[in-house]
């Protein structure tokens, strides 16, 4: 048996604004060419990164360099999707049709790189000063070469999903964490998402990680409820980040 202690926490954007470092790109690239020395004769993908970020009052033009790191010519497709009702169960994709009406601009949508080259692809946001939060999901898709499809019969191609969130106005997060024994209800009650990158128990709020207990994070949509069974009656360690900035919260 345990004790059925309830305590709670809400959780604010205070936290720290972490941008990328010349080092990302240096390790981004390392990692391209590790890969391209090590693949088999065939297309390989590389993308220098999987999230796009649209927050209030910074640039609306996002770029995603597309590395060939393999020996054949890789053929690339992007298809855009806006998201209706996010990590529901009503949750669903549309194609878009029309930037302009979606809010999202991705170009370009085809592209042809050779063995070892690499290309940009731009996201616009185009619906700025929005008073909802909009989510968007990319495909990167690996498409055949249409004159040499036939030729070479089956290949396996492996895509990528982007994730490009595109921030309200006037963010304002407000999630709420309940503990009640070993049960854990959390629900986004903001207009902004929350993602929960790393939950842990531990024995004690100052132990290291590697002694913890890991559990599943995830991403919380405004709106979101989700309620997640703990194994044991220890402390929670709770990180999360709000956009480009980062925090821990600890729960008794």
């Amino acid at each position: 048996m345990f004790d059925c202690q309830c305590s709670s926490v809400r959780v604010a954007a205070s936290a720290q604004r972490r941008r990328p470092s010349s080092r990302c790109f240096v390790a981004w690239l390392t990692a391209a060419i590790s890969i391209a020395l090590a693949a088999p004769a065939s297309a390989n993908m590389v993308l220098s990164n999987i999230i796009v970020h649209f927050e209030a009052g910074e640039p609306s033009r996002q770029d995603i360099e597309i590395l060939n790191s393999g020996a054949e010519t890789l053929y690339v497709q992007m298809e855009p999707k806006l998201v209706h009702n996010p990590g529901t169960e009503e949750e669903r994709r549309e194609p878009i049709s029309n930037p302009r009406e979606a809010g999202l601009l991705v170009t370009p949508s085809k592209l042809a790189l050779a063995p070892g080259a690499s290309k940009r692809v731009r996201f616009v946001n185009l619906g700025r000063n929005t008073d909802e939060e909009r989510i968007y999901r990319i495909a990167a898709r690996p498409i055949s070469n249409p004159v040499t499809a036939e030729q070479n019969g089956v290949k396996i191609l492996i895509g990528y999903e982007i994730l490009a969130i595109a921030y309200p106005a006037a963010p304002s997060p407000d999630l709420a964490i309940e503990r009640n024994g070993r049960t854990l209800k959390v629900q986004n009650q903001g207009n902004t998402n929350v993602l929960l990158r790393e939950i842990f128990q531990c024995e004690s709020v100052d132990q290291v990680e590697e002694e913890c207990e890991s559990l599943a994070g995830r991403r919380m949509y405004p709106g979101n409820s989700w309620e997640l069974d703990l194994p044991q009656d220890r402390p929670v360690r709770l990180y999360q980040s709000i956009g480009m900035r980062n925090s821990v919260h600890t729960i008794q």
